[in-house]
């Protein structure tokens, strides 16, 4: 039930800083009873193709009245049997999760016990702890607590005891049931006095699992949720984030009412009293005016007749010149820095340059307004969930000329008016005053707004007729130029890099792929062109008089065949977009065509579709492909069909074009 899930502690370590801790490792309720001998001699057998099962995985919230507060602590227990032959050696380690403001670790013990002959346990206690701190360009206070041991055998039983104290009631952790091994039992228990009123959301994979009760005793309500025989975590591709399968529940507090008080107090019950809460971090922010930035604001807008183009150039100052650093330090992960400071230090997260913009924003006599939002990675609503756990991300809204436009300077190569790809149909959470804000859905792209014309001009070589040589041309526009030439302006400077990622979006035919040269072309609108020579050995085959050559050399959607056996989740995709693909083979002299592929079609409903076409003009074949896709996800009802239109499509993907000599 933790958030930084450890699943490779060798791979962790070359990513994360691993700092050795000094725990309070003496618990007698840890320490109270042996395992049970039988229970896990039948947790082995019914799992015996796992590395390790849990037999318990269990969490209790306890939030009690408190000199005169409302106090929150939360209590966590597990305990792991050892399978598999391997396990002692890679699945000795638990951990739990340290946000040092929002979940401070309080206590943390651990202890194993290793099977004897007779059927009794060896109780061990000592083992290594070191905290794991998050980094990649993140300043954060958030971090694991991991506990190792060494020693073990088959059949060794783990069990870790942890406490936290969470000094914001508004702001309780997630609660997952994650595990890289199946669960035989779960439980989350939710303790509150019976004048809270507490909301939950369950969310996620195999939630049908799930039992939930509630209870009143001597004053206190109890809520249990009570999952059985819990598969183990499964990692699913093409999802924005495991918070769309992971079973987890959301809880807050929606209101209470203190001993002695007359009506309730609402806490986050709604997203109007969401953004009261909220309202605190930037409410009073910016009051200075700073002169270094009203001068900069002043000079960037010299000379601009609308607010239009005002709000441009101050957001395109922005993109270029401020560098991202996250921040996420205690409350330091919700309220943005004073601008006058971002603009000093020149650098800050997403928090950072809205403010940034906010600022320079109203100098220049916009409407321009704190913003939160969840990107995709987050699977809620603010309706759903009002709570902090439903952003994070923020960016700046503006109203110019009564309509909504949002400017977010983290994507340093987003044109004006364009908003990343991972915020596409995400309510925007509005600060335009104290009392009064606006839920905006950011629009999706459509698929026209994104497209990538594909020309490729081959021949087979003079030298080895195996081979094939050839020039391509792709011309991007939308997300996949905007993206890409995000990533090239950190690789200016990186040769072999930007060559990496170039050949990467080129590699066509076959891994024989070879990139000989290459040109890129950024254009003013954003559009990029990139265009270049290549060679593919062995792609030509031959028999007898024959020449065979597959003109597909792209294979768009092809991977997109989705497994039905495991998959309940959507299928995902980043943005809409239209594929063209334009193949033109030269005709080597003295050989004419004897096959030509037929054209083909097919379509997934309205969600995606596809053209092949081919025809001969003078010595020359060209094979004309459209892409269309116009989702952003496909629900595990169209499975079936989109794998059929999928096959459908590979096997038009293995026609060749036939050459005989004459």
């Amino acid at each position: 039930m933790t958030r930084i899930s450890v699943k490779n502690i060798p791979l962790l370590a070359k990513r994360f800083a691993l700092i050795p801790v000094a725990l309070m490792l003496v618990s007698t309720s840890v320490h109270a009873q042996a395992p049970d001998t039988a229970k896990m001699a039948k947790a082995m057998a019914r799992y015996k193709n796992e590395n390790a099962v849990y037999t318990s995985y269990n969490k209790k919230l306890e939030i009690k009245y408190e000199d005169g507060e409302l106090v929150a602590t939360s209590n966590t227990k597990t305990e792991r049997v050892l399978i598999g032959d391997l396990s002692p050696a890679n699945d000795h380690y638990d951990n739990i999760t340290d946000d040092s403001y929002y979940g401070q670790l309080t206590h943390l013990d651990a202890v194993a016990y290793i099977p004897q002959k007779g059927g009794n346990y060896k109780t061990q206690t000592r083992h290594n702890a070191f905290r794991v701190g998050a980094g990649e360009g993140v300043i954060t206070d958030a971090s694991a607590i991991v506990t190792s041991f060494t020693g073990l055998t088959k059949g060794s039983v783990i069990r870790v005891v942890a406490s936290q104290d969470h000094n914001d009631i508004s702001v309780i952790p997630l609660t997952f049931f994650e595990s890289n091994y199946p669960i035989m039992h779960a439980e989350y228990e939710v303790d509150v006095p019976s004048f809270v009123n507490v909301k939950f959301v369950l969310k996620g994979e195999n939630t049908d699992l799930f039992k939930q009760t509630k209870e009143e005793r001597n004053g206190v309500t109890i809520y249990k949720f009570v999952g059985e025989n819990i598969p183990a975590y499964r990692k699913f591709e093409h999802v924005p984030s495991g918070l769309y399968y992971i079973p987890h529940v959301v809880t807050y507090i929606s209101s209470f009412r203190l001993p002695g008080q007359a009506q309730d107090s609402m806490l986050m019950s709604d997203p109007e009293h969401m953004y009261k809460k909220m309202f605190k971090f930037v409410g009073y922010m910016n009051v200075k005016q700073d002169t270094a930035i009203k001068n900069l604001v002043n000079r960037l807008t010299k000379g601009d007749v609308t607010d239009r183009q005002k709000a441009m150039h101050l957001y395109e100052w922005v993109q270029k010149n401020m560098h991202y650093v996250g921040f996420e330090i205690g409350l330091g992960g919700q309220i943005p820095r004073e601008a006058d400071t971002v603009y000093k230090k020149m650098y800050g997260d997403c928090k950072d340059m809205s403010s940034l913009l906010v600022q320079m924003g109203r100098m220049a006599g916009l409407k321009t307004y704190f913003t939160w939002i969840g990107t995709t990675e987050k699977p809620y609503t603010f309706e759903e969930t009002p709570t902090l756990s439903a952003c994070n991300h923020m960016i700046c809204a503006l109203n110019l000329d009564g309509k909504w436009m949002f400017m977010d300077g983290t994507h340093a190569n987003l044109p004006f008016g364009a908003n990343r790809d991972d915020i596409q149909g995400k309510q925007a959470l509005i600060a335009i005053d104290k009392d009064h804000y606006k839920i905006e859905t950011i629009p999706t792209l459509s698929a026209e707004n994104n497209v990538t014309i594909d020309t490729t001009f081959i021949r087979i070589s003079e030298i080895n007729d195996n081979d094939i040589l050839g020039h391509f041309k792709m011309k991007m526009t939308g997300y996949a130029a905007w993206n890409l030439g995000y990533s090239l302006l950190s690789l200016t400077k990186e040769k072999e890099e930007r060559e990496k990622v170039v050949k990467a979006i080129a590699m066509r035919g076959s891994d024989k792929f070879i990139l000989d040269n290459y040109k890129i072309k950024e254009k003013e609108d954003k559009d990029i062109i990139v265009s270049g020579d290549f060679n593919v050995g062995g792609y030509v085959h031959h028999l007898k008089k024959d020449v065979i050559v597959n003109m597909n050399l792209l294979h768009h959607f092809e991977d997109n065949h989705i497994d039905t056996a495991f998959r309940k989740v959507a299928w995902y995709h980043n943005y809409k977009n239209i594929q063209k693909e334009v193949v033109v083979m030269d005709i080597p002299k003295d050989y004419k065509v004897t096959y030509l592929p037929k054209n083909a079609s097919g379509k997934l409903d309205d969600m995606w579709s596809y053209s092949i076409t081919y025809k001969i003009e003078g010595k020359k074949i060209i094979l004309t492909k459209e892409y269309k896709l116009n989702t952003l996800t496909i629900s595990p009802k169209y499975f079936i069909d989109n794998n059929k239109a999928i096959e459908a499509l590979e096997k038009q993907y293995r026609e060749s074009v036939v050459l005989t000599a004459k």
